[in-house]
């Protein structure tokens, strides 16, 4: 792996923060990722333990020479290292949207139990209140969602964690209706959502042979180009979508044994998906 110099993020006039669905950055400032023209991204490295185990994971799976480990990096984004400016420490990682006109994002953590073994009683009970209409019957959460709308894909709509904390195994349709734009669906959405789903199941392939980490409180970040579906020449959608797990704040040791908790909750992604098509 790569790792370019942080001479790239010298000239604080190429930095600006980038819009975001979800995480900590979409409501406090002083988190909020940053992207640069070269198409890359600076996200605020977490006071310790959560920020020091992330840099720690990204840079183990880098850099491993163990099969097993390596496996991840092609379903993470890409990691560039880290660097220092006046606003703190970052990561520097790729930019999942970027090269697209209309980029459509939607954030879901992945697992029923989002905290990790060293989680305090108060946020244990926190964390499992939240999002408790999808978290325990599907073992996912919706945490944020921006999209293209409309026959001409001009209306542009974010939702935030509120939409999310609604949904229920009643009307959890409602995410992909609106995720897919369900009333302007055509042949190329369908494909779109059958390539998010072979997607996943590559991932729920590769992590439930896996068992180096039990990761916590980690997303799966979906993209597609919603210029892509008005586009008369536009063949290859493949290139038009992208699905990556992010944020591993809460990564623990395997001890050998299976990440149920995560792999319960892509399985029935996977399910929701599938239905919606």
């Amino acid at each position: 792996m790569q790792i370019i110099s942080t001479d790239v993020w010298k000239k604080e006039t190429e930095v600006v923060p980038l819009p975001q669905v979800a995480g900590h950055g979409s409501w406090d400032k002083s988190q909020a990722i940053l992207t640069n023209k070269e198409g890359c991204i600076l996200k605020p490295i977490q006071p310790p333990p959560r920020g020091d185990r992330e840099v720690e994971f990204y840079q183990n799976v880098t850099t491993s020479s163990d099969p097993e480990v390596a496996q991840f990096v092609q379903f993470i984004p890409q990691y560039f290292g880290t660097c220092n400016k006046k606003d703190g420490k970052f990561m520097m990682i790729e930019n999942l949207t970027k090269g697209m006109a209309k980029p459509c994002i939607v954030d879901i953590k992945v697992g029923a139990k989002t905290y990790g073994p060293d989680a305090t009683e108060d946020k244990k009970v926190k964390s499992d209140a939240a999002y408790s209409g999808t978290k325990k019957p599907f073992g996912f959460s919706v945490l944020g969602m921006s999209v293209y709308m409309g026959e001409g894909k001009e209306e542009f709509k974010v939702l935030n964690k509120e939409f999310g904390k609604q949904l229920t195994k009643d009307n959890i349709d409602e995410f992909l209706q609106m995720y897919f734009d369900g009333k302007h669906k055509t042949e190329k959405t369908t494909e779109v959502a059958q390539i998010f789903v072979r997607k996943l199941k590559e991932i729920q392939s590769f992590y439930s042979e896996q068992k180096k980490f039990h990761i916590f409180g980690s997303s799966l970040l979906f993209v597609y180009d919603a210029a892509a579906l008005t586009e008369v020449s536009t063949d290859n959608m493949e290139k038009a979508v992208v699905l990556k797990m992010i944020d591993f704040a809460h990564i623990f040791p395997a001890n050998g044994l299976p990440d149920e908790n995560y792999l319960n909750g892509i399985s029935n992604l996977i399910n929701v998906i599938q239905k919606f098509l």
